[in-house]
């Protein structure tokens, strides 16, 4: 028996709102680290969504002594530039450091926040980011360092931005699958 054409049609756009649905699901829902105490607290460069502010928040909540910010645009990251030049240092005793990251993309900050940690002795670490970038943030510090790695996300999600974050982080995994990983 043939199916009609607008019977396969509707299938196939049926099918592929599932595969939407369950990819949104992914990026949204990537679970949670619990902060644990760690050596160091790292904010991954971006926009001001309470990333930072959060990285803060960990740092005078004891899980760190020491806080990294990702600040690969500079000043012209307005909040960014004010915590890593510790402006808005969450406790006076916390060492602050600004990373530059080579290159400015995730496997970037991987590495350049993997040598920074080799260099100060750090073992640990609490990366802060966005939620639907958890998921490829975990396997990128995961694989491009030997450091053991928690990350956590703010709790918000910018429903105006998701559809192109989406787009971005299925871009990013398959591009790391495909060409990056770990090579510097």
């Amino acid at each position: 028996m043939k199916v009609p054409a607008l019977k396969r049609l509707l299938l196939g756009c049926l099918v592929m709102l599932l595969l939407l649905g369950c990819m949104m699901a992914w990026y949204l829902f990537p679970g949670q680290s619990r902060p644990v105490r760690v050596d160091v607290v790292v904010v991954l460069a971006g926009v001001d969504d309470g990333r930072h502010a959060l990285g803060a928040e960990l740092v005078k909540a004891g899980v760190a002594e020491n806080l990294v910010i990702s600040n690969p645009a500079g000043t012209e990251d307005v909040v960014g530039s004010s915590y890593c030049r510790g402006k808005r240092a969450p406790v006076e005793a916390a060492g602050t450091w600004c990373m530059n990251p080579d290159p400015v993309t995730t496997i970037g900050e991987a590495l350049t926040f993997g040598q920074l940690a080799a260099e100060q002795g750090w073992s640990s670490v609490a990366v802060v980011t966005n939620r639907p970038h958890t998921r490829r943030v975990r396997m990128m510090f995961r694989e491009c360092t030997d450091l053991d790695s928690e990350v956590i996300h703010i709790k918000g999600v910018d429903w105006a931005a998701f559809p192109t974050q989406m787009i971005h982080e299925i871009g990013g995994h398959l591009k790391y699958r495909l060409f990056d990983s770990c090579v510097s």
